[in-house]
């Protein structure tokens, strides 16, 4: 078995909730010892049925998340360094002090307006703006699917408690207090600065479709289903040429990206027409071949039996009731030090000398150079994560090619007005970054790259599999002679396999990875729940992955590549759809907005217009409030399954009532009789939702061509504190001659000279189209 990252670090879990076991699940594949406290009767909030159907499945996704930790019914003594407090469930009145920090993890944090509210998944996403634009025209909004909010929740305290792993001990434990809610926000940035680019609020547009891009779907194909986002004027014409659809390829009015929208239905039926003429698979090869973003959109069995998930061991395994099951492993794909592949074997012990603590916990990177190649989402928001806890970050774009996130708009007029500097989009994502402007074609550009690599600690790049490598900057070119490099890779379907070509948005990875085939309604196509999912689940993955490698760097004295897929990314959101599939032998049941154990379970109209709220009944005891509420006698239905035989009714109930109030209201009398229930935010409310606001998770901030913008902080505090601000983010080139100068070591001549040659250029040089 492989070195582990974590070996040596103890953490102790209080039971209660799937953020909290998934949390400690993480340290647990990656090394750590876990040891999980729960009641001798287990963890009640774990203990359910993924199917109501199949007894085999009670207690199943339990068995997942704490395959390898070591069970108690009570503390054994022994000080650990890192202590998860669960967001359900008993707490104890006396935990054991931690050598570093606890991670308090709660649905809304511990302070603010909604910090005794009940919460859930269903809720997490409504408050969060990430339900309201998905689903059908008239409504409802969509239930994103259970354990997302948690899982990324869960993930959101591995990343504070590596902050504290690497900070070091400090005079007295460190205190995070994690939010499940303020950690999926992260996923709606995009969307919420689109509402005002666009000047308007994002309309749900239904059924896998999301402004502002076209076409962005699902399609039937011979067999199977494909997923594609044809976005760029090249991609779109190859993507004509290859179905044979010369009405559209020959229709210029469809060539921008921003003119197709109009005309999505007309798009969509002549594609529909064509695409049962091949099998899923047949066009997503030909996809490969044309550059064109396409991928399939696997079942759960096609999941399991996936040939480069497979051929990457993507799934790990563990046992439970008698026999083995198969389930996406943690993806933090550390080449060096990979996570756990047979999860019922716990990490081995190992004596670690303590590590000497950062000079400021509150920046326990600082020190730390990162040179970040990447663009777009995914990549930037890792390195944010970074910059967010004090690494100097400097980004590398070029005159000839800038962040493709900085503008759409590549005319001579909008270059001369600065437009590339007005994109929120781009404010948002690489806010305290530097920004090196090189031409990599160059030689002598590409060699300050080097220069550069070779005097930071840290290489971040997204660029498509190959890229990096044909230009000399791969990690086995950067990493010659010197073991402490780290670099991150995050190219869709990773390096080295047969689809490493598979072109990608992060809609593309939300297809490829499957999760579409267990949202929505049965009789509906494969469902997406978002514009570009896979991009920011990819990037705080990547981060996550990026201090798991730091801090075995700190400890070791040594780098590794970390060769992760953003498309790996999402697979841990399919789990309990691959469990229950196992299970039974059939593809799991979709339930579109009811749920497999709280009855009911939905999104309900309001008094006016696209007006909601999201309820989900996941304690018993509340059961005879809502009753009250309702008007109905709650004698015979004290028992989610006893209520399940009368669901309709009962939402009809529900629907009666919510349509007299306001989202608001509903969800404050909701709360009142113990339910978790929720205002359904539209995108362009989260920003000054009053909690967020509360617990100052927004920084607000001023930048010139753009004006005022609240951007989301990270999803914890850290003894009652945000983190400050780093700075705001950088205009094109701007940093390039302190870069250049002041650690290249070039003088003020050299530096006019690149200047003039066009190998430094401070705005775009290169018009490009769409």
């Amino acid at each position: 078995m492989s070195e582990l990252p974590l070996a040596g670090v103890r953490v102790l879990e209080y039971a209660g909730g799937v953020a909290g076991a998934y949390c400690g699940k993480l340290f647990c594949d990656m090394g750590a010892a876990v040891t999980r406290i729960e009641p001798a009767t287990g963890d009640p909030t774990l203990a359910w049925r993924l199917d109501p159907e199949l007894p085999n499945t009670a207690g199943l996704y339990a068995a997942y998340l704490n395959a390898g930790k070591t069970i108690l019914h009570e503390a054994d003594g022994q000080q650990p360094d890192l202590l998860i407090l669960g967001e359900a469930g008993a707490r104890p009145d006396a935990p054991p002090m931690p050598h570093l920090a606890s991670l308090d993890i709660t649905w809304f944090g511990r302070e603010g307006p909604y910090a005794d509210w009940a919460g859930s998944d269903l809720i997490a996403q409504a408050l969060a703006g990430m339900s309201h634009p998905a689903g059908p025209v008239d409504g409802p909004p969509l239930f994103l699917g259970d354990h997302q909010a948690t899982v990324i929740g869960g993930l959101a305290a591995y990343s504070a408690g590596l902050a504290a792993l690497i900070g070091g001990e400090t005079a007295v434990p460190a205190h995070f207090d994690v939010s499940i809610l303020e950690a999926i926000i992260i996923s709606a940035e995009m969307q919420m600065c689109h509402t005002i680019s666009l000047g308007m609020p994002l309309p749900r547009m239904g059924v896998n479709r999301f402004l502002p891009t076209c076409p962005l779907s699902i399609h039937k194909c011979k067999a199977g289903w494909i997923g594609i986002t044809p976005l760029t004027p090249a991609q779109w014409t190859s993507f004509c040429a290859v179905l044979d659809v010369p009405e559209l390829g020959e229709d210029a009015e469809l060539t921008p990206p921003r003119n197709r929208y109009p005309h999505a239905a007309r798009i969509e039926a002549a594609v529909d027409a064509r695409f049962p003429t091949k099998t899923a698979e047949e066009w997503a090869a030909l996809a490969r071949a044309h550059k064109i973003p396409m991928a399939t959109v696997p079942d759960a069995r096609g999941i399991l039996d996936h040939p480069i998930f497979n051929a990457r061991a993507a799934l790990a395994g563990f046992e439970a009731g008698g026999r083995a099951w198969r389930v996406p492993r943690t993806p933090l794909r550390l080449e060096a030090t990979p996570p756990r592949l047979d999860l019922d074997r716990p990490p081995g012990a190992a004596n670690v000398e303590p590590l000497a603590p950062a000079e400021d916990p509150v920046s326990p990177l600082a020190g730390l150079r990162v040179m970040d190649f990447s663009m777009g989402w995914a990549g930037p928001l890792a390195t944010r994560m970074l910059a967010d806890l004090g690494a100097e970050v400097i980004k590398v774009e070029a005159g000839r090619y800038p962040d493709w996130w900085r503008a759409v708009d590549w005319s001579p007029e909008a270059i001369a007005r600065g437009q590339y500097e007005e994109s929120r989009h781009f404010s948002v994502i690489n806010r305290g970054k530097r920004s090196l402007s090189l031409d990599l074609t160059n030689p002598e550009g590409l060699a300050l790259a080097k220069t550069l690599v070779a005097k930071s600690d840290l290489v971040v790049e997204n660029q498509a599999a190959g890229v990096m490598d044909r230009l000399g900057l791969g990690f086995a070119d950067l990493s010659a002679g010197r073991e402490d490099l780290i670099m991150l890779s995050m190219s869709a379907y990773g390096a080295g396999n047969a689809w490493s070509e598979t072109r990608a948005y992060g809609s593309v990875l939300e297809q490829g990875s499957g999760l579409p085939s267990f949202c929505g309604e049965e009789g509906w196509p494969p469902t997406m729940a978002h514009l570009a999912y896979g991009d920011p689940i990819g990037g705080i993955y990547g981060g996550a992955a990026l201090l798991t490698a730091i801090h075995h760097r700190r400890r070791t004295g040594r780098g590794q590549w970390i060769n992760n897929t953003q498309i790996e990314a999402m697979l841990p959101f399919t789990t309990p759809a691959l469990l229950i599939a196992q299970a039974s032998g059939a593809e799991p049941k979709r339930r579109g907005n009811r749920h497999s154990r709280f009855v009911p379970h939905g999104i309900f109209p309001c008094a006016g217009a696209d007006a909601w709220v999201a309820l989900a009944l996941t304690d018993d005891t509340a059961w005879p409030g809502l009753a009250a509420l309702l008007g109905l006698a709650p004698d015979g239905l004290h028992d989610a399954e006893a209520r399940r035989a009368r669901e309709d009714e009962l939402e009809a109930a529900i629907t009666a009532w919510s349509r007299t109030q306001t989202p608001n209201a509903a969800a404050a009398h909701l709360q009142a009789t113990g339910l978790a229930a929720a205002p359904v935010r539209h995108l362009h409310e989260v920003d000054t939702e009053p909690h967020l606001q509360a617990r100052a998770f927004f920084y607000d901030i001023e930048r010139p061509h753009i004006g005022q913008q609240w951007q989301a902080g990270l999803p914890f505090r850290r003894n009652g504190t945000r983190y400050p601000l780093r700075g705001l983010a950088p205009f094109l080139g701007g940093d390039s001659e302190f870069v250049l100068q002041q650690i290249a070591g070039l003088d003020t001549a050299d530096y006019t000279r690149l200047r003039v040659n066009g190998t430094v250029s401070l705005k775009p040089t290169q018009l490009r189209g769409g």
